[in-house]
């Protein structure tokens, strides 16, 4: 008899709250149902937030600066991809964890990391030929070194005195001799399009997009535009 208490082994993690996030994140969960309807979802967030749309959900711990640093190593399942709720699944994934037989970690590089805003040293000074990673789209397993990671990212997140994680996270990357990190390409966190794009590129079909345009929008015209993007 299978045991139904056990949560999948592989799923897609989020961490919201309040009723416009949480509503962002359900929608890119509905995205991660329609491609990869063997995947389960999980949802972080504070009570009396609308749980619905989601397999599984938790309580966000008072006192978090900022909870997807602290929660990363306590997903449900044993292999999970982390998405910021600003994202959607548009085709199968299966491949992603494909990976998670050889590395802990997989994530894309930011893709405007040259910015200033990301210039943020907390103990190194690193070359620029190490750039950031975006942590809005992480894969990993549940390995004791992804834990170890998770557990000294947030600590040096905790030394710094802005809000942003990315730097954080690069340094300790930077030092992280026992862990299998893998970049992945651009196309699994799509964050940028040019012009161009819109009327014809070579470049691979997106599989995952990540756009601030699937923020929660205040103006209307923004509103529409974002309920469209598929």
């Amino acid at each position: 008899m299978q045991d139904t208490s056990r949560p999948p082994r592989r799923g897609v993690m989020y961490v919201a709250w309040g009723t416009e996030h949480v509503n962002v994140a359900r929608r890119s969960a509905e995205s991660v149902r329609r491609s990869n309807p063997g995947l389960a979802t999980a949802l972080w967030c504070h009570p009396g937030d609308d749980t619905a749309g989601f397999d599984l959900s938790f309580t966000i711990p008072d006192g978090l600066k900022r909870p997807k640093v602290n929660l990363l190593g306590q997903t449900p399942f044993d292999e999970t991809l982390f998405l910021d709720n600003d994202t959607l699944v548009r085709e199968n994934i299966d491949s992603l964890y494909a990976l998670l037989g050889r590395f802990d970690i997989c994530g894309a590089q930011v893709a405007l990391w040259h910015r200033p805003r990301h210039h943020k040293p907390i103990r190194h000074e690193l070359p620029d030929a190490f750039p950031e990673i975006n942590t809005g789209v992480l894969l990993y397993r549940r390995s004791q070194a992804a834990l170890d990671f998770f557990d000294a990212w947030a600590l040096r997140f905790a030394e710094g005195s802005y809000g942003i994680d990315q730097p954080s996270f690069r340094e300790v990357l930077w030092e992280a001799d026992d862990l299998a990190f893998h970049t992945l390409p651009p196309q699994f966190n799509k964050r940028v399009f040019e012009a161009s794009e819109l009327v014809w590129s070579d470049q691979p079909r997106a599989r995952i997009l990540h756009l601030e345009l699937l923020r929660p929008q205040k103006n209307p015209v923004m509103r529409w535009l974002s309920n469209r993007v598929r």
